[in-house]
């Protein structure tokens, strides 16, 4: 009886008996982004990233892309870069080079001859036609070449018209741009059977 009673004494007794354990509450788990844009939800750009798909401005002649990298300048005496813009029903080309040039140009039939002096090497592509038949601008083709000129061998860049009746000598205007080059403008009027004709149709037809 002693032995009972003592048993009953430790189980009624508080803070004898042990409790079971509490558990900790699980720590809230931080939520994902969504791995795609949701709705109409501006999409951020990555580290380099200089604009978004189809967000293009266009080159400028003498105007340095903010995303270039600095590149080593060409050597002298080559034509780095021929550039072409229609403007208004005409069109303009641009010939770039490090050092100053001179042109000197003259008309051959349906195509003017520009003779770069001082420039003897092509550079990268420019040995490329420019195909400008498909703008509104009296200009068909432009093609630099190196060619037997006055002081030997040299450049000429010769520039064929859609009507060969409309071609003519440039205005020209020099400059040195804000990246550093040298730069000779050759600018053209607008005609008015600028789009009509081709410079070279086909004989067969």
């Amino acid at each position: 009886m002693r032995s009972l009673a003592l048993a009953v004494l430790l189980l009624a007794t508080p803070g004898l008996s042990q409790a079971a354990p509490k558990k900790k509450p699980p720590r809230p788990q931080p939520t994902a982004a969504p791995a795609e844009p949701v709705g109409d939800a501006p999409v951020a750009l990555g580290p380099g990233a200089t604009h978004a798909e189809g967000d293009y401005s266009g080159v400028t002649p003498g105007v340095p892309a903010k995303s270039q990298k600095p590149k080593r300048p060409p050597p002298k005496g080559e034509l780095s870069w021929i550039g072409f813009e229609a403007k208004g029903g005409g069109a303009q080309i641009f010939l770039q080079s490090v050092a100053p040039f001179e042109v000197t140009q003259h008309v051959d039939g349906g195509t003017l001859v520009v003779e770069l002096g001082a420039l003897n090497r092509l550079g990268q592509n420019t040995w490329r036609e420019v195909d400008a038949r498909f703008f509104d601008s009296p200009l068909a083709r432009i093609t630099a070449r190196r060619a037997h000129g006055k002081h030997g061998y040299g450049l000429e860049v010769r520039v064929t018209f859609k009507n060969a009746k409309d071609a003519q000598q440039a205005q020209v205007r020099s400059a040195n741009e804000a990246d550093g080059m040298y730069y000779q403008y050759l600018s053209f009027a607008g005609t008015g059977s600028s789009a009509t004709t081709p410079a070279s149709p086909d004989p067969e037809k």
